[in-house]
């Protein structure tokens, strides 16, 4: 007995599309994280073997690989920020402060360090909400608030540091733990991408996590449904502020003696990483594993540069470079498709208008 006509037809409509996507299911996408992670690639193979045949030595990865981990802790935190379609100019602010209080508050005594790093977080969730309040709740622009906060929290710390230190190293237990290593790898870089991981997971896995998604790439809808979108946001920031702080106290304790100018090299490289990492800056999904090698890209190659011995001007405006070809190439991603069905309809047109058209010999 065949089968009724009306089931033969839902059958049909439903093999459809699965027979349709079968040949393109193995077909490459271009999106951000393929982009850099074949940028980064290609990153690598010219620092092996153009900028130092010993890239990959114990020595190198002694000293890349720390500094590749506190990028990646600092660009996930701006990453969040980006997602909601704000930005965060506090970055290096923040990270100055969590080394002085470090420094001041430990006296380079180990018994004394626990009741700094409370210090610390405490100051972070403050500053974060700080941020959050005056964004999301008095709807003030992002960047002139950040730009005013991080001022504001320079100038504390400087007065909070003082003319001069009766201690100058962090304790030996956070230099130790800063400075250690496997195989000449960074136990940071470790903890960093475990950190990307768990903010991936946060992000796409989670109910909350899903919900402050949702609540930065559409906001009205967000409201519509019940979402409380303001406050997911401002928990955004005070999960920045709160990496910037991680990533601070890191750095204190990788330099051993954290000075007025500890964050000042995150500032703009912290935003290159994320946006290299396909990041809108309007707002919307973002991907921690896409930052996590937007900021190993962009680590490695102000390494190179400064391995072939350029100055930091010449750093400084290749970074620049790289963010706008970075925003660029997001953007033709984000509108590959919409470009396309341009050419397309755009195609036609200019065979119509060259018919009858005899050439002149």
């Amino acid at each position: 007995m065949g089968r009724p006509r009306g089931l033969r037809f839902l059958y049909v409509a439903a093999m459809q599309p699965r027979t349709a996507s079968f040949g393109s299911r193995f077909r490459p996408r271009l999106t951000p994280f393929t982009v850099i992670g074949a940028a980064f690639v290609v990153l690598l193979l010219i620092s092996q073997f153009y900028v130092t045949s010993h890239f990959f030595s114990r020595g190198s990865m002694s000293v890349l690989t720390p500094l590749i981990g506190v990028m990646v802790i600092v660009a996930v935190g701006q990453a969040f920020v980006m997602g909601t379609g704000g930005i965060d100019l506090s970055v290096a602010s923040v990270m100055t402060l969590v080394g002085s209080i470090v420094l001041k508050q430990s006296q380079n005594q180990n018994g004394r360090l626990i009741g700094a790093l409370v210090f610390c977080f405490v100051a972070c969730v403050v500053i974060g909400l700080i941020n959050g309040i005056f964004i999301e709740a008095l709807r003030l622009n992002a960047l002139v608030v950040t730009l005013a906060v991080g001022q504001l929290v320079a100038g504390y710390t400087r007065l909070y540091r003082g003319n001069v230190l009766a201690y100058t190293d962090v304790p030996r237990d956070l230099s130790r733990a800063a400075g250690a290593d496997i195989g000449g790898v960074s136990y940071l870089l470790v903890v960093s991408v475990g950190l990307a991981f768990v903010g991936t997971f946060f992000l796409h896995r989670m109910v909350e996590g899903r919900r402050l998604v949702a609540s930065s790439a559409a906001p009205g809808t967000a409201l519509l449904v019940g979402l409380r979108a303001s406050g997911y946001r401002i928990l955004a920031y005070v999960i920045a502020a709160c990496s910037y702080g991680v990533g601070g106290v890191l750095l204190a304790g990788q330099l051993g003696t954290p000075d007025l100018t500890l964050g000042d090299p995150y500032l703009l490289t912290s935003i290159v990483a994320v946006v290299l990492g396909g990041a809108a800056l309007t707002g919307g999904r973002v991907s921690p594993l896409a930052t996590l090698l937007g900021a190993a890209f962009i680590t490695i190659l102000d390494y190179d540069l400064r391995v072939r011995g350029y100055s930091s001007g010449m750093r400084l405006l290749t970074q620049g470079i790289v963010l706008v070809l970075a925003l660029s190439l997001a953007y033709g991603i984000r509108n590959l498709s919409r470009m396309g069905s341009i050419f397309r309809r755009a195609g036609p047109g200019r065979a119509e208008l060259t018919q009858g058209v005899v050439p002149i010999s």
